[in-house]
């Protein structure tokens, strides 16, 4: 295949994302969120890419224009779309961090070269025909009666596995009242880092009695190795470990101190960083969950063409929105299913 040269353009706009429902979490509760959206054109191509900051991470939508604007002016893109390892790493060389901003540019990359080559990203990766898990639905922290509306809201619609958000001081109570509507269906616990070790050690063996799968993130982002050993070493539930983890060095990091690990592309900045975060784990025997923030079906339909590579799915960040902006990856009885398009597989609505 001949191609004429030309130069990668890139744009980018914000993209406010509102949620149907008020979102809480430990560290707070969200009605929208601020992402941006990058449109990369080659020629008559136009590839999406999207961005998710998370202040937890540093991130602002300020600081995101700001990379964007840095990545354009110093024409760091060029005019290979196939050379996305290149482009990654000169991103890397030029700006810190920032690493929700670079995986909208890399994503976006992706989309461009799967365009040009008429096949979905998922084949150009090599991982057509390997089954993804199913994908689980969050109850974000909210009063009990709210918790068991959403919760009788989800069983209704069909999910097949549950997330729940905790670290309120009636964390026990929202566990109670979901196993009282559902008390057969998977369910996965995401503590945002608000226990202690000892807390997060009681929690467990509770947890453990309701048949809760696993335990993401109990201590705080920044806690030592050694207290995830700990808290490890006394748990009846595997510890996964997600704000503490972005890129691959941060798994050998936490090797025997944590069951798994959450990979999310706004943390790795990229595609080809989270499969080198999901082989890191591999290679240390964890477990992986893919995870998402707020987000459109941008986002999620990029960590989608990954899927294949995890045992759990946490990309419900589309679903939880009142409007999605894009049309990509759409949810058939627990599945998420990639359209059969070049790329990403990502339309504007």
């Amino acid at each position: 295949m001949t191609m004429t040269k030309t130069a990668l353009e890139l744009d980018f706009e914000n993209l406010d994302l509102a949620t149907a429902h008020p979102f809480g979490i430990s560290s707070g509760t969200t009605v929208a969120s601020e992402n941006v959206l990058v449109k990369l054109k080659y020629g008559d191509i136009t590839g999406f890419g999207e961005a998710a900051p998370a202040h937890y991470h540093n991130e602002t939508i300020e600081t995101v224009n700001a990379v964007l604007e840095t990545i354009r002016e110093a024409r760091i893109l060029g005019d290979d779309p196939f050379a996305i390892a290149e482009v990654s790493n000169r991103m890397d060389k030029v700006i810190a961090m920032n690493n929700s901003a670079k995986a909208a540019v890399e994503m976006a990359m992706h989309d461009v070269a799967g365009k040009i080559a008429g096949v979905p990203v998922v084949s150009m990766l090599g991982l057509s025909g390997l089954k993804a898990p199913i994908t689980d639905f969050t109850i974000g922290i909210d009063n009990l009666e709210i918790v068991e509306k959403k919760t009788k809201e989800a069983v209704a619609a069909g999910y097949k596995m549950l997330k729940v958000k905790q670290g309120t001081s009636y964390d026990r109570d929202i566990i109670l009242t979901i196993r009282k509507v559902a008390p057969d269906l998977p369910l996965s616990v995401d503590a945002n880092g608000a226990w202690t070790p000892k807390q997060a050690i009681e929690m467990a063996k509770f947890l453990c009695n309701h048949n809760v799968l696993f335990i993401e993130q109990p201590l705080p982002k920044n806690a030592h190795k050694e207290d995830f050993r700990f808290v490890r070493e006394h748990s009846p539930l595997p510890i996964f470990a997600d704000e503490s983890v972005s890129k691959s060095h941060d798994v050998a990091r936490l090797a025997g101190c944590v069951d798994g690990i959450v990979v999310k592309l706004a943390k790795t900045g990229g595609l080809l960083e989270a499969i080198r975060v999901i082989h890191t784990a591999r290679a240390h025997s964890m477990q992986i969950m893919f995870g998402c923030m707020i987000e459109s079906s941008i986002g999620i339909t990029a960590a989608v063409h990954l899927a294949p590579l995890v045992d759990y799915l946490d990309l419900d960040g589309a679903m939880l929105l009142a409007k999605d902006p894009f049309h990509g990856a759409t949810y058939e009885d627990g599945y998420l299913k990639l359209r059969d398009l070049p790329g990403l597989g990502v339309t504007p609505r």
